[in-house]
């Protein structure tokens, strides 16, 4: 009755491709632009007199580039995970040549010809990272380049960037690892500020669950970029993390708009998940074996009913098959590891805005033609689960899977309670002799109630 967990590993090749997984954030300057100028008044100045541009920002000072990099403290509130080793750079490791498509190496982190090949009059690059059960849960990345003027900084981030578009769904290795990398790079890249990421691959060139975001921008003589690589869509920490150093960086620009008051922050992920000890109050049992994953399972290859694998349980290809979710938590509880009479699961995933999490809720029941009542394998020899298609009602969706030992039904059942709520979409399951359509739904309630409205 165990359910086991596949281990995912980042495949790993040289130092340089680590340092390559990081994205950038940025803002709108008017640095290296001719403004316009503007009407004068006959209030402030004679009629017919000239107009002029405000002056250019007076230049960062090389000794400040230390002020500008976050914290280790800062970055683990940032991303909500527990990065805890940090090393740092003082020059950009790798080239564009470095690459097997040189034009576009620019996507796995900022290079040494996208910043002049040593023009800068100060870098420093900061990596923050941690490892779980010889996987990597996160690497989060900052690089800060200063150059002698904005004219400068502002020249070489567009000309890194401003043909960028075209690498777009493009696929990407370094020259040192087989690793491939699918980048994503919609654009636009004619402005101040870039947004892309990249997706590693499987050999069978499938998202593998492992995302890179960057965000990179130009602000008055600096060049910054910011990338987070986790099992989620890091695009708005790196978004976060670049507009933080950017507010140290004269002028200081206007602040980032509050975020909608029923938006739950993927660092607060882990308030969603109902604690053993409460789940176990619901249950009536003592749950003492728990488990925490950082990335939902991949889909179970069900031969002819592979289309049927979410009903076993929401899986990557559920929760975004180009892991378009934020942040992810998997919680699985049971009174022991290998001698239990209950499972409780619990997986939540946080989205960048209500609509998205909405639209993945919608399209996890899409394919599921031919699944009522089909039987598929259990795990276990002589084992199978007959599947139930799912009863929705509005933002609510509930189903149950049924065990049959040697073709007959047992009465060991497992009931799933998937929902989405403001830009959240969660699901509990229970797992029990006889139904557990009540309790499940107690446990959907409880992680409903900790999600703003």
């Amino acid at each position: 009755m165990m359910r086991r967990q596949r281990h995912r590993f980042l495949v790993a090749g040289s130092a340089a491709v680590i340092v390559l997984t990081l994205a950038a954030c940025g803002g709108h300057t008017t640095a290296g632009f001719p403004v316009q100028a503007q009407k004068t008044s006959t209030t402030h100045a004679p009629e017919g007199a000239p107009a002029h541009p405000p002056p250019p920002p007076k230049p960062l000072p090389t000794n400040s580039v230390k002020k500008l990099i976050l914290s280790s403290e800062d970055v683990n509130e940032l991303v909500g995970l527990p990065l805890d080793k940090r090393s740092e750079f003082a020059s950009p490791g790798v080239a564009g040549g470095d690459y097997n498509n040189p034009d576009c190496g620019v996507a796995m982190g900022i290079t040494k010809d996208a910043l002049g090949n040593g023009e800068f009059t100060v870098y420093r690059g900061v990596r923050d990272e941690a490892t779980k059960d010889d996987g990597s849960v996160g690497v989060f990345t900052q690089n800060i380049a200063i150059f002698e003027t904005a004219d400068k900084a502002s020249e070489l981030f567009h000309n890194a960037y401003k043909s960028f578009g075209h690498c777009n769904s493009t696929t990407i290795t370094s020259k040192t690892s087989t690793t491939v990398w699918k980048i994503l790079a919609p654009g636009a890249f004619n402005g101040d500020v870039v947004t892309f990421g990249t997706l590693q691959l499987t050999d069978k060139n499938q998202p593998l669950g492992w995302r890179c975001d960057h965000q990179a921008r130009v602000k008055n003589n600096v060049i910054v970029e910011a990338w987070l690589c986790a099992w989620a869509n890091g695009a708005s920490a790196a978004a976060a993390a670049v507009d933080q150093i950017d507010a140290r960086i004269p002028p200081p620009d206007k602040p980032t708009p509050p975020q909608p008051a029923n938006f739950l922050p993927s660092n607060k992920i882990k308030s969603v998940i109902v604690g053993v000890s409460d789940a176990g109050k619901i249950l009536g049992t003592n749950l003492g074996d728990s488990t925490i994953t950082l990335f939902p399972p991949d889909p179970r290859d069900l031969g002819a009913k592979s289309n049927c694998s979410p009903l076993l349980g929401p899986d990557a290809n559920t929760f975004g098959i180009n892991v378009d979710y934020t942040a992810f938590r998997e919680a699985d509880y049971r009174e022991d590891k290998d001698d239990y009479q209950h499972i409780v699961n619990q997986r939540v995933a946080t989205y960048t805005d209500t609509q998205t999490a909405s639209r993945t809720f919608q399209d996890a029941f899409k394919g599921l033609g031919g699944c009522d009542g089909s039987l598929v394998d259990a795990g276990a020899p002589d084992e199978q689960f007959q599947l139930q298609a799912p009863v929705v009602n509005g933002n609510t969706a509930q189903w149950a899977i049924i065990e049959f030992t040697k073709g007959q039904p047992d009465t060991w059942r497992c009931v799933f309670d998937l929902r989405t709520q403001s830009n959240v979409l969660f699901v509990a399951k229970v797992c029990q002799y006889g139904n557990a359509a009540e309790i499940v739904g107690q446990i959907a309630d409880k992680m409903a109630a900790s999600i703003p409205k």
